[in-house]
């Protein structure tokens, strides 16, 4: 009984950290499906464990081992920012035994929308346990769980995940009723979700109607006018009468570095995005997409993680400059996209080819 509590207290200890850290971030997964795996460990009920070493389900001359590697898949819809539902399978293997577990269950997510998003999870589960020619399984069964989703890329994510379930074994003597817990750490892919209707904005006039009192007066619109003053604008960029950048398509930041192996932003790269983020205030029915490359020195993994995080070190400095975040997504695509072959040091120098902020039409 101990055991089984300690296991429960130290997963949700792993969690709490995380859930400080949930941000928001402009996105719109309400409305999308979500595919999920992920692997981790497994640790079986004390007197469920010995209940199955007693009639022979262990390999013979073993131990029936109680903590074994697990893995875990699901399939899930999220129908708004906060419920969803999914099924799936977890399992695990130790000493010959076979443990296939298929469950069904409901999600609360604190903010689906969020970089960082804790849930609760609960539902059923049907443990079918296998070994030595033997078969077994429960009555009925049920779990609950806590994890914590996190955002690398707009579609991707992390998903840390713990989940104790309690079922009940009419075949097993004295005892009926096993606690397992099982705990996974792996990713979450959703689709595309629901969009926000668009707001419908009337056609510009260069004269509009005022009332004063009865009489109806013509009195002119005054022009948008902006001035991009501060910072310095990159080089070969073009900019307007204004000072501001031209931001149509694709606009390629050679000059924002990074150290090895750091998101953060550098004094050079500081001046770029003071001009940069007075630029994207002065176009306000723009969006942006900040995405982030690297070469293919290093893990594919590694390489996508650190794009991730230096894309979102640009957002969160143009949010500071006063940049909406709900005007901007943050992307790292690290050696997916490379404009040069990785084989030579002037192609690999090109993969790290700093940020590009994309113009996006609006929802």
């Amino acid at each position: 009984m101990s055991n089984r509590f300690l296991l429960a207290a130290l997963t949700l200890v792993a969690v709490l950290p995380t859930l400080a850290m949930a941000q928001a971030e402009p996105a719109q997964r309400e409305g999308s499906w979500e595919v999920s795996a992920g692997v981790g460990a497994m640790y079986l009920d004390g007197h469920l464990a010995g209940a199955l070493a007693g009639r022979g389900f262990a390999d013979s001359g073993s131990n029936l081992k109680r903590l074994m590697p697990a893995a875990a898949v699901r399939l899930g819809y999220n129908f708004n920012n906060n419920i969803g539902f999914s099924i799936g399978t977890g399992g695990g293997l130790a000493s010959g035994v076979k443990y296939l577990t298929p469950f069904a269950a409901l999600t609360y997510t604190v903010n689906l929308n969020a970089t960082t998003s804790p849930f609760i999870t609960g539902g059923t589960q049907f443990t079918r346990i296998t070994g030595n020619g033997r078969v077994t399984h429960p009555t009925w069964g049920a779990h609950v769980g806590v994890g914590v989703r996190h955002m690398v890329s707009e579609y991707l994510a992390l998903r840390l995940e713990g989940r104790m379930g309690i079922e009940h074994y009419e075949q097993t003597p004295g005892k009926k009723t096993a606690y397992n817990s099982i705990a996974t750490l792996g990713f979450s892919y959703f689709t595309a979700g629901r969009r926000a209707p668009p707001m419908v904005v009337g056609p510009s006039c260069p004269a509009c109607r005022g009332r004063v009192d009865t009489v109806y007066v013509q009195a002119p619109r005054p022009p948008v006018l902006h001035k991009c003053e501060h910072g310095v604008a990159p080089k070969g960029a073009k900019t307007d009468q204004f000072g501001c950048l031209v931001l149509r398509d694709t606009l390629l930041l050679e000059d924002v570095h990074f150290e090895f192996d750091k998101s953060d932003i550098t004094p050079e790269a500081t001046a770029i995005l003071v001009r940069l983020g007075e630029s994207m205030r002065a176009y306000p029915e723009l969006y942006f997409e900040i995405a982030g490359h690297t070469d293919s020195v290093g893990t594919f993994a590694y390489n996508y993680l650190l794009s991730a995080r230096r894309a979102r070190a640009v957002r969160d400095f143009l949010i500071k400059e006063g940049v909406p975040p709900s005007r901007m997504t943050a992307v790292g695509w690290g050696e997916g996209y490379p404009i040069a072959p990785n084989a030579t040091v002037e192609g690999r120098a090109l993969n790290r080819r700093g940020i590009e902020v994309r113009v996006k039409k609006p929802f």
